[in-house]
């Protein structure tokens, strides 16, 4: 599908018309039985690529991470995922589409990562400001996952984890903010953004593949996008409780874990990129109205977004 393709910055050629093109992919999944949570993103703007790898040991409240900034390979198969780099030390390769599955492997001196991803349920997209600043993305929940996490001396063995996986691309403000959850459990998968700033995109989007009430089971259902993320104690303490709330939506967040990253360029260039972006593991329950009728869900995990900066 050629929505998994790369989608801007083809050519890095034309920096000035290009400058607010941005473009990132991004994967997740909680391992209840190693009680780990283990992401990788990739991001690509208008003058590098970067990708980013983060294990959140919930037990040993450890976190490993990874981050390198390079120039990804410059092929595309078509109609495919096909994000890959390889230097002397370093291998990341993440190839396939929604048909095949997905497979993700990196290895460095630190990590050897060969991981299967196989989509169970449709994606969902949202398209924005057509005629002004082009912006798209794509969803897709329940990916089930295999394979092996080696860090060290360990080895994590990963079966049928649910995996996120994302592609977003457009034309995005240089300076921009948001707060953004992805959580699901085998039940329920549930999506929602605000994007803060001009040209700001917005969505709330949840799956039941079960609830008490049996119905609007197997479709993506929009919720109304209006809504706010709150730390629901009156303090600057992150790990705190959030409340996220609309007229469709009334949930508690629980943060687990969480990672800040700050990415600066060198001084003579600061105004190119100076970025606040904290990375929380979390736990979500509550409430979400579908068609005027209140449903309860309970437990479902993944990640949510602090972000603001210029980038």
């Amino acid at each position: 599908m050629n929505l998994e393709e790369k989608k801007v910055l083809l050519s890095r050629w034309d920096i000035i018309r290009q400058w607010k093109d941005k473009e990132w992919w991004y994967s997740g999944f909680y391992d209840t039985k190693n009680d780990i949570y283990f992401n990788f993103f990739f991001v690509r703007v208008n003058f590098i690529d970067q990708f980013t790898l983060t294990l959140f040991e919930v037990k040993e409240q450890k976190i490993y991470e990874f981050s390198k900034k390079l120039f990804l390979d410059k092929e595309q198969k078509k109609n495919k995922l096909c994000l890959n780099y390889h230097s002397k030390n370093i291998s990341i390769e993440y190839n396939g589409d929604e048909i095949e599955g997905w497979t993700f492997k990196f290895k460095n001196n630190t990590f050897d990562i060969d991981l299967y991803l196989k989509p169970t349920i449709p994606y969902f997209t949202k398209f924005e400001n057509q005629y002004v600043y082009k912006y798209g993305l794509m969803h897709y929940f329940n990916n089930l996952t295999n394979g092996l996490i080696k860090i060290s001396n360990k080895t994590y063995k990963i079966e049928n984890a649910l995996c996120y996986y994302d592609h977003c691309f457009g034309t995005i403000p240089s300076e921009s903010a948001w707060h953004w959850i992805a959580v699901q459990n085998k039940d329920v998968s549930l999506a929602s953004l605000v994007n803060y700033g001009p040209y700001a995109q917005k969505y709330s989007e949840i799956y039941f593949k079960k609830n008490d009430r049996n119905w609007k089971l197997n479709e993506w259902i929009r919720l109304n996008q209006d809504v706010s993320f709150e730390h629901y104690e009156l303090d600057d303490k992150l790990m705190n409780t959030w409340k996220i709330t609309s007229t469709d939506i009334d949930v508690i967040v629980t943060p687990i874990m969480y990672i800040l990253d700050r990415t600066k360029v060198p001084k003579p260039l600061p105004f190119l990129d100076n970025i606040k972006h904290y990375e929380f593991f979390i736990k979500l329950s509550g409430n979400v109205r579908i068609d005027g009728q209140w449903i309860e869900i309970k437990d479902l995990y993944g990640i949510m977004e602090q972000h603001n900066g210029k980038w």
